[in-house]
């Protein structure tokens, strides 16, 4: 292994306060703006700020992508955060990554509405930062063949995918490949980034402790040019609270990396470094969500497509509507596997996946009524 790639989502949903039947045609305040300047302001003390000080004291190249709803509430809640984020960006040691602009599933069900939602993304970024991304990352790590097709189409040159045994069929994730439309395609190494993300402080783990010098070494022994270490990026100071010492890891990892003649680089700079494997074909679609990498994290159960239908149907074209339309709204309904649960369970604001559900069609009631 002679290279590794950090990306890293940065997400944050405008999260719905429960909302009763009784409201509906009356009250207007869908968003639970308390609990929303609560989260963000607690995760941009305990990851964004410390995060990105580390990162860059410590020269750590990274591509990273920022959805919009996180950089409306971080203006509004945690304006330190955006400062944060760009001094990273502008340290030389990071490349910007595009998405969706609310996160959403748009690439499933109306390609249009995908396009304009990228769009909405990309000149979000010109503005706010001064880039223009050429690497593409659709939400929660969702890819196909097709959403390949139009990445390319909106001039992307880069996409990401998880690179799960079903994709690869034998090959190895470690490896550039091309997509199907042409496009640079770079594939998830998920047991390596769910060390990091899922299992890094996980006593029963019969790694734990995981060390730098140890993981490097894991990398450093793997066949294939470059591990693409994908996870989200409050996996520090937040998932990985400090006290894990997770922190500690990754200040010492570029010594580690160095020590072993591992590279850290941008995809942009992967994509020029290394030639091509083969082309990947992916004409089911996949996710980095649940074991089972697919849909189903949103789509699962009757709830959610329940749920997912009406909010299609409802077609307001307004931001409330593309609110509507991050993916955690519907995430927060699953009731998943047991495997899966406890993560969903984390995450949701909610009493239960019905309440979550209950409080979004009420929602979306209210707002077909306007």
């Amino acid at each position: 292994m002679k290279a590794v790639i950090l990306f890293f989502e940065v997400h944050q949903p405008r999260r719905l306060r429960v909302y009763r039947m009784k409201e509906i045609g009356h009250s207007h305040n869908y968003f639970w703006d308390e609990r929303n300047s609560e989260i963000l302001q607690r995760i941009s003390r305990r990851c964004y700020v410390p995060t990105l000080a580390a990162f860059i004291e410590n020269e750590i190249k990274a591509s990273v992508s920022v959805s919009g709803t996180f950089m409306e509430q971080a203006h509004e809640y945690a304006p330190e955060s955006i400062d944060s984020f760009k001094s990273y960006f502008r340290s030389g040691l990071s490349e910007v990554v595009a998405e969706t602009y609310y996160h959403s599933l748009a690439s499933v069900w109306n390609e249009q509405e995908f396009i304009e939602q990228v769009d909405q993304q990309v000149n979000t970024l010109k503005k706010e930062f001064g880039v223009e991304p050429k690497s593409f990352r659709n939400t929660e790590l969702i890819y196909s063949d097709d959403i390949a097709r139009v990445a390319r189409s909106m001039g992307f040159k880069r996409v990401l995918a998880e690179g799960i045994d079903s994709v690869i069929k034998g090959n190895s994730p470690n490896h550039v490949y091309r997509s199907t439309s042409g496009t640079t395609l770079f594939l998830r190494n998920y047991r390596l980034s769910d060390d990091i993300s899922f299992r890094f402080s996980n006593w029963n783990w019969s790694e734990y402790p995981l060390t730098a010098d140890k993981y490097a070494k894991w990398i450093d022994d793997a066949p294939g040019d470059v591990a693409n270490l994908f996870m989200d990026f409050e996996t520090f100071g937040e998932h990985q609270v400090a006290e894990t010492g997770i922190f500690e890891f990754i200040r010492a990892l570029p010594h580690e990396f160095k020590r072993r003649g591992i590279d850290m680089l941008t995809l942009e700079e992967a994509d020029k470094r290394f030639e091509k494997r083969s082309t990947i074909s992916v004409p089911n679609i996949t996710s980095w969500a649940d074991t089972r990498r697919d849909l189903s994290p949103w789509l699962g159960n009757d709830m959610q497509r329940e749920a997912f239908n009406a909010l299609v149907k409802t077609d307001k074209k307004n931001q409330i509507w593309r609110n509507l339309q991050t993916s955690d709204h519907l995430y927060y309904m699953s009731t998943g596997t047991s495997q899966d649960i406890t993560v969903h369970e984390y995450f949701n604001p909610f009493k239960s996946p019905y309440y979550a559900f209950l409080s979004f069609m009420n929602v979306l009631q209210d707002l077909m009524l306007q």
